[in-house]
């Protein structure tokens, strides 16, 4: 018997589902077609298709001139949204320490 465990393509540990919808985004920001988007890339309709789904792997440079073409930061494609804001976490462990603070000088009282 064999197994088979489920793959998901990865870039620099991030899901490429993540980078294409971001991508998918900020092309409709834009207003712009999967279509006309591809033509001005100079890459397949095909090829575009499938990174918008997250199904290949983005070269850097071709990474570099879909931000530029989008006039959108790489961290803007790249980050997931999922992920905590670190200034918020930040806040969050600020807040924390203040409360271990009180709760520690009711306790010597």
């Amino acid at each position: 018997e064999y197994m088979y465990f489920e793959q998901k393509p990865y870039l620099c540990g991030m899901e490429l589902k993540t980078l294409g919808r971001n991508i998918r985004k900020a092309r409709q920001a834009k207003g712009l077609t999967q279509e006309n988007t591809a033509n001005d890339l100079g890459c397949s309709l095909n090829t575009y298709t499938k990174i918008e789904r997250g199904e290949t792997n983005v070269p850097f440079l071709r990474l570099v001139q879909i931000a530029k073409y989008l006039e959108v930061s790489i961290v803007d494609l790249v980050k997931d949204v999922n992920d905590p804001d670190v200034s918020g976490v930040t806040a969050d462990i600020q807040s924390i320490k203040a409360d271990i603070q009180t709760i520690k000088n009711l306790l010597t009282k």
